[in-house]
């Protein structure tokens, strides 16, 4: 009895194991820029609509919102003049 219950609780872990594996984006489907800064206090809808870039429409990134994660319009840096950084949007 106790054989088939240790048995059954590693087929269990097994199986939760491979679900949180396989909804873990992969490395090949980052998409260029980073998300915008979600201001401090701020929280949006707890709500997971993406998991991963590649399920966000062409060109859109999936980020937090501070509570959940939503497709944004990434944020692009790119060097100034004056050595400081301007926040380019791309949308």
């Amino acid at each position: 009895m106790k054989t088939g219950t240790v048995f059954l609780l590693v087929v269990f872990i097994t199986l939760g194991m491979e679900m949180v594996c396989s909804q873990r984006p992969s490395r090949g489907s980052q998409r260029s820029g980073i998300c915008p800064e979600v201001p401090k206090g701020v929280f949006g809808i707890c709500a997971e609509l993406c998991a991963g870039d590649r399920s966000c429409p062409r060109g859109m990134k999936c980020c937090s919102n501070g509570c959940g994660h939503v497709c944004e319009y990434p944020v692009f840096r790119k060097r100034g003049n004056d050595d400081g950084v301007v926040t380019i949007m791309e949308g």
